[in-house]
């Protein structure tokens, strides 16, 4: 059922007046980041201010013009009442005290701050929260939340788009329920809504995955169980190898092993022949579903073995978290090894997955990660869609789950900017998009944003519409507040068998983002929030493109740095976690890079020479976290190969540049964060980590729980790093960090000498 169809006719003219009104999400816009963020010296203060100010004063006209006739609740004179004052001076007090403590925050806008996954947000999205907040509607339906309801719509085709989904060509007036089938069936539409943050879109993805994953057997048991559906007793299913079968017939393994679509596809092949609604046919079948019998009944009803989840050892924590949560216990997620780069290694995926065909073990889904909390990695998700038609054919059907929490919106980088082809109905009425042509204004914009990505990255995301789920947080790299997350569906009836509702919010015929998912309530304000940024930047290459190609480059420029910190007469050098190029190809790029005096050149200086960013671009982390260690030389001027010294001496490190108690906030010149790999990553990546760095000493076994290893972590974000008035600031905070770790480094030794007993 699409959003139109759930509308109450009483409700259809108030949303063609809100169609005449509020302007889907299309085109290009002129890139102008000095106008789009505040700044890390409140640059733009002034803006902000008459922007806020415009929003409240906006907000405050809308309660005075509300039937005008209605009479205050408050006489003349209240404010010169005494228990007035006395409230508004200690309202007033007690807010300074919440002012003053909050200055003690990190600063995540400033330069200085590379700590964790946050940095500055855009005006839009702070004044589109703020204009919302006062009217204080809740998403979870239509009833409570009519203006941004409409709003979460447009944000939803927005995600879509910029992932890669397509809407169809044109939406048909249909004269009836089969004509509607026909065309839903033929042309899968895709959906998203927001959530409050990533943790709780994985948690509805593994949800949603593994409850689609048993209808078909639930369907099975209904159709041989309830009077109303037996008519629809012969209705076929298309099995995982193509075979085609009476759904009453297939075994309990074929019943599992079924494909998103054509699971999804069933409930409304039945309500068609029985020419009832499919809301009544998943009410009657969820009689037979683990949602309601449970999971040790289903299971042991259809003879199950008990089914298994793959993800990445560098996966997020909310993963484990999601799959205990489904009841089935975190031992069902098994944790893969990576590779050398952190990408989850596919190789051993495909032996798993080859011993749950052997073993008739059903599988609900494998997650691949597009940008891993500590590493920024990105899966192999072209691989894993191979491997997954592979397994098709050996009879093994198997969700597709996309944690693009972090790197979703870097999909932008590739993705060409749009027109609408019926912009007053696209809300509603989502269909095709036409090319649009990208204004550009200088010599760093000239270059085509998806020269930023590398040839394994750029890949990965083109082959991200084939996936099933998808979570993207705009509150990462969406430059948004806290907390603003989102789900999208590659086919919207994925979601059917989630619905819980009540007759309070309007059911399920009543138009709505909040029956979905997880969350009862949800915050308006950030949709609007999304809403208002995505339409001054784009979630194209002409907006959000162009900001994180920047901070790609940069982060290619501050990991380069990091590898050039230290010339051979230092006392330490800096490994990075991301395998290092060889020394004729830094050689080659150090030559590029560095002016005649040894100065590093301007980023528009750099972007004039396009093979110089397609070279930087295969330099690195997949994306724009960078995790490096140091090594020290001993008192004899040998490179430590002690285990425990290193991360002696890079914990002391990170605690130089860690968030701590101060005398002030002058104190915080450098912030860095950091982790630890541990034996979730595998032996192959914890090896070639110890060579690298050097290590041959008091290691702990590879793989085991012991295994530490501490590095640094740096995230780019900040738009300007390379850009101020004064050219790149990394010219300020990498001197700075060479010095304090030399001091460190030269205390260690020292301090190690004159402890070693003499002979």
């Amino acid at each position: 059922m699409s959003f139109i169809d759930q509308i109450p006719k009483s409700l259809i003219p108030k949303l063609d007046d809100f169609r005449n009104k509020l302007k889907p999400l299309q085109g290009s816009v002129d890139y102008c980041p000095k106008a789009w963020f505040l700044g890390p010296k409140a640059e733009n203060s002034q803006l902000l201010n008459n922007l806020l100010k415009k929003a409240i004063d906006s907000h405050l006209q809308s309660r005075i013009n509300f039937h005008k006739e209605d009479a205050p609740i408050f006489e003349d004179s209240y404010k010169s009442d005494p228990e007035y004052l006395n409230a508004e001076k200690d309202m007033t007090k007690k807010v300074d005290e919440v002012l003053n403590f909050l200055k003690h925050s990190l600063p995540y806008s400033s330069f200085r701050y590379q700590g964790h996954m946050t940095s500055d947000v855009t005006i839009a999205g702070v004044v589109g929260a703020m204009a919302t907040v006062l009217y204080n509607p809740n998403n979870v339906t239509v009833q409570a939340s009519p203006v941004t309801t409409f709003i979460e719509m447009a944000v939803s085709n927005d995600l879509a788009r910029m992932v890669g989904w397509e809407f169809p060509e044109k939406i048909p007036k249909f004269n009836n329920r089969h004509e509607k089938k026909l065309f839903e069936d033929k042309n899968i539409i895709p959906c998203f809504h927001l959530t409050c943050g990533g943790t709780v879109s994985n948690i509805e993805a593994f949800w949603a995955s593994y409850w689609t994953k048993f209808i078909p057997l639930a369907l099975k048991q209904a159709l041989i169980n309830e009077p109303e559906l037996a008519g629809a007793k012969d209705v076929p299913v298309t099995l995982a190898n193509g075979t085609v079968k009476k759904l009453i017939e297939v075994t309990s393994w074929e019943g599992s092993n079924i494909n998103t679509d054509e699971t999804v596809k069933l409930p409304y092949d039945v309500a068609e022949i029985l020419n009832i609604e499919e809301a009544k046919v998943i009410f009657l079948l969820k009689k037979y579903h683990p949602s309601v019998i449970g999971n040790r009944k289903f299971f042991t009803d259809h003879s199950l073995k008990d089914p298994l989840m793959f993800a990445s050892g560098a996966a997020h924590y909310s993963i484990p978290k999601a799959a205990a949560l489904l009841g089935l216990g975190s031992g069902a997620l098994i944790s893969l090894p990576v590779d050398t780069h952190a990408r989850v290694d596919l190789t051993d995926l495909k032996k798993r997955l080859d011993d749950c065909v052997a073993n008739q073990i059903p599988v609900i889904h494998c997650v691949a990660v597009n940008g891993t909390t500590e590493e920024s990695a990105v899966d192999d998700f072209e691989g894993m869609v191979l491997l997954r038609s592979d397994m098709n054919k050996k009879g093994l059907a198997f969700n597709l789950v996309a944690d693009c929490a972090w790197g979703g919106y870097f999909s932008s980088i590739i993705k060409d900017d749009y027109l609408l082809e019926n912009p007053k109905n696209d809300i509603l009425y989502p269909t095709r998009t036409k090319q649009a042509p990208v204004p550009y204004s200088n010599d760093l914009n000239d270059t085509d944003s998806a020269l930023f990505a590398s040839k394994h990255f750029a890949k990965q995301l083109k082959a991200l519409k084939q996936f099933d789920t998808i979570t993207i947080d705009p509150h990462k790299c969406g430059y948004i507040h806290y907390e603003n997350a989102s789900i999208g569906y590659r086919n919207k009836r994925y979601r059917d068998i989630l619905v819980y509702t009540a007759t309070y919010i309007g059911g399920s015929n009543v138009p709505s983002v909040g029956i979905y998912g997880i969350q009862g309530s949800k915050a308006g304000a950030n949709a609007v929030a999304t809403y208002l940024s995505h339409s001054i930047m784009r979630t194209s290459k002409s907006g959000y493109g162009m900001i994180l190609k920047r901070c790609l480059l940069s982060t290619r420029l501050f990991y380069l740095r990091l590898l050039w910190l230290c010339s051979e007469s230092d006392q330490f050098k800096v490994i990075g976690v991301p395998i290092e190029p060889s020394k004729e190809t830094l050689d080659n790029l150090k030559s590029r890079l560095y002016d005649a005096n040894g100065v590093m050149k301007s980023v528009d200086t750099i972007c004039q020479d396009q093979q110089l960013v397609i070279d930087l671009a295969e330099v690195g982390p997949d994306q724009n976290i960078v995790c490096f260690g140091i090594n020290f030389k001993d008192a004899n001027g040998n490179w430590n190969t002690d285990y425990n010294k290193y991360c002696d001496v890079n914990n002391q490190i990170y605690e130089r540049f860690d968030y701590k108690k101060e005398i002030g906030m002058a104190q915080f010149d450098l912030i860095f964060s950091n982790t630890a790999f541990n034996d979730q990553y595998g032996q192959v990546f914890q090896q070639s980590l110890a060579q690298r760095f050097g290590l041959t000493t008091n290691v702990p076994a590879f793989g085991s729980n012991k295994f530490q290893l501490p590095v640094l972590r740096s995230t780019v974000m900040d738009v300007f790093t390379n850009e101020t008035t004064k050219g790149s600031f990394f010219d300020v905070t990498m001197p700075l960090f060479k010095s304090e770790c030399a001091k460190i480094v030269a205390a260690f030794v020292n301090a190690s000498k004159a402890s070693k007993p003499t002979l």
